[in-house]
């Protein structure tokens, strides 16, 4: 863990555009070299965010992004406010593809659920494991914020999951790789911890 790791509950505003007053407000959930080690190590799914934040983002009293992956650079280039209270449930990681096509996996956290791709998908590099740089992130936030006029990105979102905005980065057709995905319709990242038992559901002594 870094000395510098922010605390959960640490808030930064960060500008949407030059316009005044155009921003939204991030914050830290957890770092994971802090908060979500187990046993002194990170669960496999989780080592690519070793060095990242998990944070929420929100605009106004609106939380546009309940889950996302970013660089500590967030968190530095922006304005501090005041802290507010995590609770668990605050806990909501995002989903990643991690692997190579023929080992490739869906990953909600410590949960991982194989993707069917038979060797033959080629992943794009949109699609892989790596936490957002503030711009990625304002581009991210243009977009779930209905403002795609702004920005040249899609995202899929499913109102159907406890995570709506699934962190498959920029695949434009991403509803295709949760179909491939062996999850069943509607599965909460709840459900998938007590099924796999890992996370807030591994068994503890």
């Amino acid at each position: 863990m870094s000395p510098q790791d922010p605390l959960p509950g640490t808030r930064v505003r960060i500008a949407l555009t030059d316009r005044p007053g155009d921003h939204a407000t991030v914050r830290v959930i957890a770092s994971p070299r802090r908060d979500m080690v187990r046993d002194g190590l990170l669960s496999a799914p989780l080592q690519p965010f070793a060095d990242a934040l998990l944070v929420d983002v929100s605009i106004g009293e609106r939380i546009l992004l309940p889950g996302a992956w970013v660089q500590p650079e967030v968190l530095q280039r922006g304005e501090p406010v005041a802290p507010t209270p995590v609770s668990a449930a605050d806990l909501r990681p995002p989903a990643v593809i991690a692997g190579d096509s023929e080992q490739a996996a869906l990953c909600w956290g410590e949960t991982v659920w194989p993707l069917d791709l038979g060797g033959a998908v080629a992943i794009p590099d949109s699609g892989r494991a790596d936490p957002h740089p503030l711009s990625r992130l304002r581009r991210l936030l243009l977009v779930a914020a209905g403002r795609r006029e702004e920005i040249a990105l899609t995202l899929w979102r499913d109102p159907g999951f406890e995570i709506p905005w699934q962190d498959v980065r920029l695949l434009p057709r991403a509803a295709a790789w949760f179909e491939l995905a062996q999850v069943p319709a509607g599965l909460r990242y709840a459900d998938a911890e007590r099924a796999q038992g890992v996370g807030r559901a591994r068994s503890r002594p």
